[in-house]
């Protein structure tokens, strides 16, 4: 997986206001997918037909089946004192772009375009990005939680209150089950907490970690929002993972992990 970085620099825009200008900022959007998670917008250019934002936004955890199947979307608006009137859309294949370089694209804006397969998909969770680095000489396993993307809305507002529940099973001290803090109503949320396990070297090979994130609720049970497994019998990136741990000492791998709705 990968971060996006999306660059914007001028427009050619027409006039909405009374005054014969606008007032242009942009919103962004990954679709198919959730809309709020993946809504990133622009800062606002006063008084203008030809706005420079000269100004970067970044999707982090971009994988390779969201490439082949995904597109950005964006929408041009002129900011009103109430609402925003629409100034036009345009759309980028996210497989046209090459990894690790920049491309740039000169794009006319059309008419609202519609939104096909727009609800989001109940298997997807969201992800998350965990770094694992084991130090020998202190014999201890260091689980950063670093950050979340494009997590499920468990609450009324279509947001969440992320937290992680890191345990490494089977647990031989109650050090072994620990959890970070709430980061409030976001759907990316950005933890960057280290959580240090006691574990004998010889025994992470029969180790499993299990990442859970919840939704925290007050007056009610928490939302199970999703959770996947490390270790060396499982499959994929999340075993590649564990062993890469296991077989670095004293290095730091970090990898994003899909979230599953399977505890």
């Amino acid at each position: 997986m990968w971060p996006y970085h999306v660059h914007r620099t001028r427009a050619t825009l027409k006039a909405m206001d009374k005054n014969g200008f606008s007032d242009p900022y942009v919103k962004l959007h990954l679709i198919p997918g959730n809309i709020k998670a993946t809504k990133l917008t622009s800062k606002t250019i006063e008084k203008t037909l030809n706005p420079e934002w000269n100004e970067t936004l970044v999707y982090h955890g971009v994988t390779a089946e969201d490439k082949e199947r995904k597109s950005l979307r964006v929408t041009v608006l002129d900011r009103d004192r109430i609402g925003s009137d629409f100034l036009g859309e345009t759309r980028v294949a996210l497989k046209k772009l090459a990894d690790n370089q920049t491309k740039k694209f000169n794009l006319y804006l059309e008419h609202a375009i519609p939104v096909v397969n727009d609800k989001q998909d109940e298997s997807e969770r969201g992800k998350l990005l965990v770094a694992l680095s084991y130090n020998v000489q202190q014999g201890s396993l260091y689980v950063t939680i670093k950050r979340g993307s494009e997590m499920v809305g468990m609450d009324s507002s279509g947001f969440s209150d992320p937290y992680c529940k890191v345990n490494l099973i089977p647990p031989t001290s109650k050090g072994h089950r620990q959890r970070t803090s709430v980061k409030k109503r976001t759907l990316n949320p950005e933890f960057n907490e280290t959580l240090t396990f006691i574990v004998p070297y010889k025994d992470l090979k029969k180790k499993t970690l299990q990442v859970s994130v919840f939704d925290h609720d007050v007056a009610k049970s928490d939302d199970f929002i999703g959770c996947f497994l490390l270790s060396a019998s499982a499959k994929g990136e999340r075993g590649k993972h564990w062993i890469e741990c296991i077989e670095n000492p004293g290095q730091t791998i970090e990898y994003w992990h899909r979230l599953e709705l399977e505890k």
